[in-house]
């Protein structure tokens, strides 16, 4: 079946790779739904490694491919952490000169904004990433100025709105252009505060649907809840960004959702429902990634 909002579609936020927990898809099966239904890209997401590895052995292995596919790293421990060393040899990790991670991203689940909210030991909170209200440590400025200079895309984890605000007026400060700030969790006073400086706001199917409702394994074997929203409030912080200024995923790959293709779909219906136009969808699903990825 051939779903018509896909074609030239990039859904940036996959989870298909590897992983300790069940998978409802694996790449190759996201590939070949992504193709057949004409979409421009997908990029892979994982907590484990830098996903342009798995990128460019899909571009090595289909030369002939339509779908452009990318990859990056996340932080976290698992993925060798947040070190600039890290971030740098992400960079070249690829096949091919000049393809390695195309975003370099703060922890998603090792930050003390979400530790806290899991309602984990003291211990692990401490080990956690956060940003201090001095500013970035220089380990964090060292990263945001490579950033910077390789012009790859920073994606701000998952950090509270305070440490969010702080780390993109570092990283403004530092010359980087293109910053993602995933904003499910945000309310319209962060969005319209992060608004001035000029980033793009993610927002995913994972949290508008049955996943949220249900205990879940992420980065080990503790289950937590992740807090949702409706699509209310979906509608209203979409306004308050502006959709030129909006990026939908689907975060999708966790066993209990749909496959990604189809999470994807549900979600752009689900927003065209909402009154947005075709227009507006469009800067949502295809032109703001392109340009943020340069893809």
């Amino acid at each position: 079946m051939m779903y018509s909002f896909l074609e030239n579609s990039t859904d940036i936020h996959i989870h298909c790779c590897p992983h300790i927990n069940k998978r409802s898809t694996d790449i190759f099966e996201v590939i070949k739904f992504a193709e057949k239904n004409k979409m421009y890209a997908i990029g892979l997401m994982d907590n484990f490694s830098n996903t342009s590895g798995y990128a460019s052995l899909v571009k090595k292995n289909f030369p002939n491919l339509n779908l452009k596919i990318f990859g990056g790293l996340i932080m976290e421990p698992p993925a060798g952490g947040v070190s600039y060393e890290n971030a740098k040899i992400s960079l070249e990790y690829s096949y091919f000169k000049n393809d390695g991670a195309k975003f370099i991203s703060f922890p998603t689940h090792h930050t003390r904004y979400i530790a806290i909210q899991e309602k984990r030991k003291s211990d692990y909170i401490k080990a956690c990433f956060y940003v201090p209200d001095s500013g970035p440590s220089n380990e964090t400025l060292k990263i945001l100025e490579l950033i910077a200079k390789k012009n790859v895309v920073l994606n701000t984890g998952h950090l509270s709105p305070k440490e969010t605000l702080t780390l993109v007026k570092a990283a403004k400060s530092l010359g980087v252009e293109k910053i993602l700030v995933p904003s499910n969790n945000f309310n319209k006073t962060t969005i319209e505060k992060l608004k001035i400086h000029n980033v793009y706001f993610e927002f995913s199917y994972f949290f508008v649907s049955k996943a949220t409702e249900v205990p879940l394994t992420h980065v080990d074997d503790e289950s937590h809840k992740i807090k949702g929203l409706t699509l209310k409030t979906l509608k209203d912080l979409i306004e308050a960004a502006d959709p030129k200024n909006v990026i939908l995923s689907s975060d999708c790959g966790v066993s209990i959702l749909p496959k990604p293709h189809l999470g994807f779909y549900q979600f752009i219906k689900q927003v065209h429902e909402l009154g947005f136009t075709m227009e507006e969808i469009d800067y949502m699903i295809k032109t703001n990634s392109k340009k943020l990825f340069r893809i």
